[in-house]
């Protein structure tokens, strides 16, 4: 297939919404203290050829393969539409960090031929330096150029050309078992992907996004950033930073602008539910809001439902709430339609603590639940790993042999399977989703989700969080047993009898999965490594068990055991 033929095809479609909304609201960036920059169609057009003029002058006449580390905001989106129209690729990733491995940043640029990494002056030092690092062979040399958007210098050196620009956009994974993974994304997937949202969720010229996920994941580039724009919707960006700051600023950027669409991961929900005070709440209208979808990770049983009865007051319906699941790897979206509440069978007991994602027709044919060793698909009501295949899914990772079985497998027919390492099972309509296929403890025989272990953790006491946790069998465990890491929330008082409530979660997760905790931890808020989407890196915990345990309140099984008696 000559993807060229799809990309000026997606050119065409960007350039068409452009001139449909020449003089309407088509972007809106929320800035601190209540000010705003909202650009319509003509002038993300016109910010959108300045800087593909900057690009040429400054790095030679393109396409190019771009790498972005901007931070959220206005030139990050002039950026994704000036490399769209341009026909170039966008590759986003996350500004780097003091606590980033060295010479990420230029592993993940070598994978993916970037010509140049867009940064500010503000982080082009630390950019700089993780583009230096990683490669002992190239002594040191950068990857690639940098150019600072708002300082920029043209470019000299000479590189060896790279991937040639026949993908739109290359994602990473969120890498919470291993280092992320490019995932390059054809203009057909992303046609297909934003269809399905569009008929599933009902996105049109007519909605409102709101959005305050990281524009560096999948779920905030595609779901919340390039389908509205491919829809002609109006977006409404914020920086993640407020919301994680104060969440009340969520939601009252959706009373505000009449937000119709947004929603995020499991922890958001409960940052509302725990952080937003009933002052706070009080004069929120939140009656706009027909898609609060949640995903990202598993979904606790019951929580759409206390997220409305929380927010019913405010004009949030029912319907709005629901679980959604889907990757990188299948451009974004895999289940979770939207619509009137339906009614349930009795969900089988390994799902009971997790929510289920509302499948359509389309999505249930695109799902298989397969035994991991043999692949044979297993029958709904039983437990396995989800894989998926459609015209959303990728073809391959870039760096990869696209014949490693451990990514991809292929039935006789030639049907072509993404394995996703995630396990989960279906339930008459709905796909529940338990967790990672690395992330589990054996209890005779059986698997159990380590989200399952924190979650029912995390239920017995309420300054404790079930989205900041990490429940592993750690080395030379006993089979069923484990240990468990758990963060207090933000503002959280200091425990009064910890020793008392390490033994209530001991009693309870025995009792409902039966895993032994030979060791339970509270630690600060955000002590566990995460990756940059916000997951936790369960191995990575693992791993540094000892260090993170010198930041503990307590408690061993002994300690327990003696505080108790």
């Amino acid at each position: 297939m000559d993807r060229r033929v799809s990309e000026t095809g997606l050119q065409r479609e960007i350039a068409a919404v452009l001139e449909q909304r020449h003089d309407a609201p088509l972007v809106t960036v929320l800035g601190r203290r209540g000010r705003h920059r909202t650009l319509s169609g003509a002038e993300l057009a016109a910010r959108a050829v300045e800087m593909q003029a900057l690009w040429d002058r400054c790095l030679g006449e393109g396409p190019h393969v771009l790498m972005v580390a901007l931070p959220a905001g206005e030139e990050f989106l002039v950026a994704l539409v000036a490399t769209l129209l341009g026909g170039g690729t966008l590759v986003p990733v996350a500004p780097p960090r003091a606590a980033d491995p060295p010479g990420r940043l230029a592993r993940m640029a070598r994978t993916c031929g970037a010509r140049a990494v867009l940064c500010t002056t503000n982080n082009r030092a630390m950019v700089e330096q993780q583009l230096a690092g990683g490669s002992a062979e190239r002594s040191g040399a950068p990857a690639c150029p940098v150019l600072a958007v708002d300082d920029p210098v043209p470019v000299r050196e000479v590189f060896a050309a790279g991937e040639p620009c026949v993908f739109p956009v290359i994602q990473h994974t969120s890498g919470s078992t291993r280092f992320p993974k490019a995932v390059p994304v054809t203009a057909d997937q992303i046609r297909h992907n934003c269809g399905l949202i569009r008929s599933l969720w009902g996105m049109n010229a007519d909605s409102v996004m709101v959005n305050w996920l990281p524009h560096y994941h999948d779920m905030g580039l595609m779901g919340c950033i390039l389908y509205p724009l491919l829809s002609g919707a109006h977006s409404v960006q914020m920086s993640p930073f407020d919301m994680i700051r104060r969440p009340a600023a969520w939601l009252e950027a959706i009373s505000e602008w009449r937000g119709t669409i947004s929603g995020g991961p499991t922890f958001a929900f409960l940052e509302c539910l725990n952080r937003i005070s009933e002052e706070e709440a009080h004069g929120l209208d939140l009656s706009s809001w027909e898609r609060a979808f949640c995903g990202a990770e598993p979904v606790p049983s019951g929580l759409p439902a206390r997220f409305h009865q929380r927010f019913a007051g405010n004009g949030l319906a029912r319907e709005a709430v629901f679980a959604c699941y889907g990757m990188a790897e299948c451009t974004l979206f895999a289940a979770g339609e939207a619509g009137p509440v339906r009614g349930r069978d009795t969900v089988p007991e390994p799902w009971a603590g997790f929510e289920g994602c509302l499948l359509s027709g389309e999505t249930r044919g695109h799902i298989r639940i397969a035994d991991p060793q043999t692949g044979q698909a297993l029958p709904d009501g039983t437990t396995g790993e989800i894989w998926l295949t459609g015209p959303s899914v990728c073809e391959r990772y870039l760096g990869r042999d696209a014949g490693e079985t451990e990514d991809f497998a292929t039935d006789p027919d030639g049907t072509r399977w993404l394995r996703t390492g995630d396990l989960g099972g279906i339930s008459g309509a709905y796909l529940h989703i338990t967790g990672r296929a690395k992330d589990v403890i054996i209890v005779n025989g059986r698997n159990v989700a380590s989200a399952e272990v924190e979650w029912l953790a995390a239920r017995e006491h309420g300054d404790l969080s079930p989205s900041g946790a990490a429940a592993f069998a750690g080395a030379g465990s006993k089979p069923g047993h484990a240990e468990l890491l758990i963060e207090l929330r933000a503002g959280a008082a200091p425990m009064d009898e910890p020793a008392s409530l390490a033994a209530r979660i001991r009693k309870a997760v025995a009792a409902s999965c039966g895993v032994r905790l030979d060791r339970i931890a509270l630690l600060p808020r955000g002590t566990l490594p995460r990756t940059s989407s916000g997951k936790i890196r369960r191995q990575q915990v693992a791993h540094d068990l000892a260090s993170l345990h010198g930041a503990a309140i307590c408690l061993d099984t002994a300690q327990v055991a003696e505080a108790v008696s």
